[in-house]
């Protein structure tokens, strides 16, 4: 996830929280995103034709895997960006959180959740997810042997095909068997569109690989090293909380997925 990026997201969830019907509540979100981030969300939703229902459900459907797992001793966070999980999800005081992302995220993180106490262990691991990010995660705690609950919310689409298979391939060395991920992986549908034009010229000059969509995520986290166990999409009955149009569960190419997965 790019900085810019991240204080977007934060904008988004801002806005849901402030919501009646919100699906989640983050008290911290508004000052973290800060006048960046309204203003890079009210851009995109200018290029886009309008707001993006779909960001509220994919923060609900990490934060309901989350609080769901019990039988994990820690959770890693892979491209962490503004979030506040730790600190607004009722987790184990016992569970070991740790989120990676590099350290200019941090710096402007850590000193709004400065004065917040977080509900269970929580660590932060600067490190850039293209290079080793493995030893600083060690050197923070983690635990190799333990079982392990990996989240990828929003990351894949920032990196080719062979760095996220790569990022997998990591992460399943560095637990113990049973251990899950969960992600969200974008479809193919739109990523030439007039729309996403903008961001991938943007890409092109600073030297970052296009957005990245696959059709079949199954496949990727095999390559990766994962065995996929449950695939759905944002509007299916599982990922949806009454805010999108009713899809089916199951692949569909095209459209962008949710999928947990196992070692």
């Amino acid at each position: 996830m790019t900085v810019g990026s991240a204080f977007w997201i934060a904008a988004a969830r801002a806005r849901e929280s402030e919501r009646a019907d919100r699906l989640f509540d983050d008290p911290f979100a508004r000052e973290l995103a800060g006048e960046r981030g309204f203003a890079t969300m009210a851009a995109s939703e200018r290029a886009t034709g309008g707001e993006n229902p779909y960001l509220p459900v994919r923060v609900r459907w990490f934060d309901d895997l989350a609080t769901a797992a019990r039988d994990v001793r820690q959770i890693v966070l892979l491209g962490a960006g503004l979030d506040t999980r730790p600190y607004r999800l009722d987790l184990p005081a016992t569970l070991d959180w740790y989120e990676v992302d590099r350290a200019e995220v941090f710096a402007t993180k850590e000193p709004v959740l400065a004065q917040a106490t977080a509900r269970c262990r929580r660590h932060t691991v600067a490190a850039d997810l293209t290079t080793d990010w493995a030893t600083p995660l060690l050197d923070a705690g983690h635990q190799p042997g333990a079982r392990t609950l990996w989240l990828a919310e929003g990351l894949f689409f920032y990196f080719a095909e062979d760095q996220i298979v790569t990022m997998l391939k990591t992460a399943a060395q560095l637990c113990a068997p049973g251990s899950r991920l969960a992600a969200d992986v974008s479809g193919t549908t739109g990523l030439d569109s007039p729309a996403m034009q903008p961001y991938r010229k943007w890409c092109a000059d600073n030297g970052f690989p296009p957005p990245f969509g696959s059709d079949d995520p199954a496949a990727l986290c095999r390559a990766g090293g994962w065995t996929p166990d449950h695939l759905t999409a944002p509007g299916a009955a599982d990922a949806n909380h009454g805010r999108l149009h009713s899809q089916p569960e199951g692949v569909v190419p095209g459209r962008t997925h949710f999928l947990t997965a196992t070692t």
